[in-house]
């Protein structure tokens, strides 16, 4: 301890220290302060040091720094970190704020001319930096250094104010980087980044006014212009949508990129979308809506109430609406006694509940149909049936009288009369024609070349199917799809999510080059790449750009070469796409923070305290505005960059945070240019309406959810069984389910259950339908989140988990049987069940019982 203590006082006094006082200002009482500390790199993030209230809104503390750059936060009520508003430069991995301290103060800017995130219009000579000090007392203290586009650039100066000629700007974004460097050390003291905008050379806003869409009566239809875009990369300043055929309507936001109107009656109806630049040229595109007979069913809930329950209110919760209170409210039938509503639901096994008064949550008291909630309650079940003749499939039939007619039939999946079959044509063909007969589809190879979508809807008597739509990619050969089919090779795939950074010893792609081959041995088909691109964080998932690669990963050509050998030895590459925010260190948030006038402000949302909008507490990734068609042109240009450099598919970031719409267009746009491109949703909670034409492939929450449940006593076993049949149910039976026990999101699963149980559920995962996804180190059974994954640290685990692989690999009942439920006895803790096709079929035997713990699969060796 005398050690200690005399190591610290030499330290302050060969250390030089300033005084440095922090302050926190609550004047707007946006938090209930009972305590705040200020926690960073002085403190080795401890919580050393408490401010105090100076009054009853500024809270205070004065403590030494060494002198040099420091990080830090404010902590408040020991759980809430806050940056500090006062600072704007913020860096590192978790973007803290970011001081540099001296024993003179630092200089500050108080005005660059162009300003951060502007547009320039007309020619400009000089750009022009002011700060708070001389610029000749700047130069006696330190080097001073401008880049613009990374090439050096001669200033002169007058009073506070450096100037220095522009060269001859090209049309595009520019960059300048403005820093201080002490003299005598060279210390960087001040580093400012700053871009800006060249416009001279105007080209017209190309309008896009969406695609066909099909609707009924008193349904509310969107007229969707999100993808207008201007190619000189500035805003969309106006929007004007006009109807041009159809009985009148009334247009609402005809003046926003997302008009919509509410039609009455059947019939054929055009619209114009036209848009405008800031320098008044204008693009025009036309957009179509067939408005069909007839109407869409519903599913009536009603319920009536004893009177002890005093019901004032009564509002439907169920998955269909993420259990929101708020969505569907119940009106009341006084003369019958009862409460009713009516929703739309697809067909499925629906769980729900009433709640009443907005507090009390019963289920369905006139329905004996139940099953666990997981919370030591019950919820209620509604099965919606389907109209099988309204589902069916899209087969090609073969005509050899003529080789240019391509044939495209609707088999329906039985036989019903009076029946009608409506297609129609998108306006976006390359040529409008549209050749069908009954349920049949004849496509001209003649034609010219491009994409074409036909949609397809059928009637039988008073039911409506919903639109089936079908994707002819008609270049130097023609193929076609169902649009609504995932693709094939996706059925099988084991999936292992890598992240690049600890998978190898390089930690890089080219680390992940070199481990082809084990991973080729393991079994896996399928590699996910965890964000690859530029940005500050470990993990990847705060892109500063969604068209870079971090230094430390490599280059594009590393990134080739991966799927270049990873397609040689038969395997795929999903890379992770993050389209819901970007890092608030990215240089357009950077941008829009600095100047409230840039037309990048509308990029992001922003609350009325003027800070910007995120989920949970990632206050480092700031949430993009969807709202502003720019961005959706963006996004869908990342993706369409990685996609074209060979990627098989995307693992969508936090999809459950963007709008259907969009989902909905990204589909369009990928599979345009690759059909066989997996799409795979991170939806937390599973939600079925993110498979409507948008998403192939989901993680399974409810397999997850249901396993956590019975494993810890909160469900009996037949949640899983249970779960496994309702997803058979309640998604397309062209959708595809993710399983899995760990992901790069949530804990080992031995951690939470120990070996015998990891073992046990390990097995049963691979025993049953759908995806397989391995996240890297389960197959070592690590117990860490994200570990240096260097070698097998336990080859009698490994071996079995590559059993597990291969007997999934090599069993056609497990890769594609149907699940067949035989005994499940939650009494006895027993659930046997088989997998089978035509040709062979396969038994599983779940056994857990008080203490006892077995998955068994009769025919295999025991292991």
């Amino acid at each position: 301890l005398i050690i200690a203590l005399l190591m610290i006082l030499l330290k302050n006094y060969y250390v030089k220290t300033v005084d440095w006082t922090f302050t926190f200002d609550n004047t707007q009482k946006k938090f209930n302060i009972e305590e705040i500390a200020v926690v960073g790199d002085f403190s080795k993030w401890q919580k050393w040091y408490y401010l105090r209230a100076a009054n009853k809104n500024i809270w205070q503390i004065k403590i030494p720094l060494t002198i040099g750059w420091h990080n830090y936060r404010f902590l408040v009520n020991n759980k809430i970190w806050l940056k500090d508003p006062a600072v704007s430069k913020i860096a590192g991995p978790y973007s803290n704020s970011t001081i540099f301290v001296d024993t003179v103060k630092i200089p500050s800017l108080t005005g660059i001319n162009p300003r951060s995130g502007s547009w320039l219009y007309q020619p400009l000579d000089t750009m022009r930096i002011t700060f708070n000090w001389p610029v000749s007392k700047l130069l006696k203290n330190f080097n001073i250094k401008i880049d613009l586009d990374s090439v050096p650039a001669k200033f002169s100066y007058r009073n506070n104010e450096i100037v220095f000629p522009l060269p001859f700007l090209t049309e595009g974004e520019h960059h300048c980087a403005i820093q201080l460097f002490k003299k005598g050390n060279g210390q960087l003291v001040f580093n400012k980044q700053h871009i800006f905008f060249v416009n001279l050379k105007n080209q017209a806003p190309i309008a896009n006014a969406g695609y066909t869409s099909l609707a009924f009566p008193d349904q509310v239809v969107h007229l969707n212009g999100s993808l207008s875009f201007d190619p000189d990369f500035e805003p969309i300043v106006h929007y004007q949508w006009r109807q041009l055929a159809g009985q009148q309507v009334n247009l609402e936001q005809a003046v926003t990129p997302i008009a919509t109107f509410k039609p009455t009656k059947p019939g054929h109806y055009l619209f114009r979308l036209t848009v405008y630049d800031s320098s008044g040229s204008s693009g025009n595109d036309l957009v179509d809506v067939y408005v069909l007979g007839g109407h869409k069913e519903k599913t009536t809930f009603s319920v009536h109430l004893p009177a002890k329950y005093k019901a004032r209110k009564v509002a439907l919760v169920g998955e269909f609406n993420g259990w929101n209170k708020t969505q569907q409210t119940l009106n009341f039938d006084s003369i019958q006694n009862v409460w009713r509503t009516q929703i739309e639901l697809p067909p499925g096994s629906w769980e729900y509940k009433y709640v009443v008064n907005d507090s009390l949550w019963l289920p369905d008291p006139s329905n004996p149909e139940k099953v666990s909630d997981g919370w030591n309650g019950f919820n209620s079940l509604k099965l919606v049936a389907k109209n099988s003749f309204l589902e069916g499939q899209f087969a090609e039939k073969s005509d050899n009288e003529n080789s240019n007619l391509l044939k495209i039939a609707f088999i329906p999946d039985s036989n019903a009369s009076e029946t009608q079959y409506y297609w129609f044509t998108d306006i976006n063909n390359p040529v409008a024609k549209l050749s069908t007969k009954r349920n049949v589809l004849m496509f001209n190879k003649n034609w010219p070349q491009g994409n074409y979508f036909y949609y397809l809807v059928v009637q039988n008597k008073e039911h409506w199917s919903n639109p089936q739509v079908v994707l002819i990619n008609h270049f130097d050969q023609t193929h076609w799809m169902d649009f609504r089919k995932t693709p094939e090779w996706a059925d099988t795939a084991i999936i292992y999510e890598i992240f690049v950074r600890k998978f190898s010893k390089q930690g890089n792609l080219k680390g992940v080059i070199q481990k082809l081959a084990y991973l080729k041995s393991l079994g896996v088909n399928t590699i996910w790449l965890m964000p690859i691109y530029e940005g500050p964080t470990e993990h990847g998932y705060a892109p500063t750009s969604l068209f870079r690669i971090k230094k430390d990963y490599g280059t594009i050509s590393d990134y080739q070469q991966l799927i270049e050998e990873a397609h040689k030895k038969g395997m795929r590459v999903i890379l992770d796409f993050v389209a819901n925010h970007l890092s608030d260190q990215h240089r357009f948030v950077q941008a829009a923070l600095e100047n409230e006038n840039s037309p990048l402000r509308k990029w992001f949302y922003w609350k009325t305290d003027g800070t910007y909008g995120y989920h949970h507490d990632w206050d480092t990734l700031v949430n993009l505005n969807f709202n502003t068609a720019w961005v959706r042109h963006y996004l869908l240009n990342a993706a369409l960059f990685w996609l074209n450099l060979g990627v098989d598919g995307f693992r969508c970031d936090v999809a459950w945070a963007i709008p259907h719409d969009f989902w909905k267009q990204f589909r369009r746009e990928i599979k345009k240019v690759n059909p066989q491109c997996l799409l795979i949703n991170e939806v937390l909670p599973r939600n079925p309406a993110f498979h409507d034409f948008e998403f192939d492939m989901s993680y399974d929450t409810d397999f997850y959810g249901n396993v956590l449940d019975f494993l810890h006593k909160r469900k009996p076993l037949s949640a899983i069984p249970f779960g496994l049949e309702k997803s058979t149910k309640n998604y397309p039976p062209y959708s595809q389910a993710l399983r899995y026990l760990e992901n790069h999101d949530l804990p080992r699963f031995i951690s939470l259950f120990g070996r015998n149980t990891t073992k046990m559920m390990t097995k049963l995962l691979f025993a049953l339908p759908g995806s397989i996804l391995i996240y890297y180190g389960h197959e070592s059974l690590t117990s860490q989140m994200r570990p240096y994954f260097l070698q097998i640290r336990d080859q009698k685990w490994f071996d079995f988990f590559r059993k597990r692989i291969k007997l999934r690999v090599q069993s056609e009942a497990i890769k594609k049987g149907e699940l067949k439920n035989l005994i499940i006895d939650d009494q006895n803790g027993k659930w046997v069940f088989e997998r089978v096709t035509q040709k062979d079929s396969l038994r599983v035997i779940v056994n857990f019982t008080k203490g006892y713990q077995q998955v068994k699969i009769l025919g295999e060796t025991t292991n």
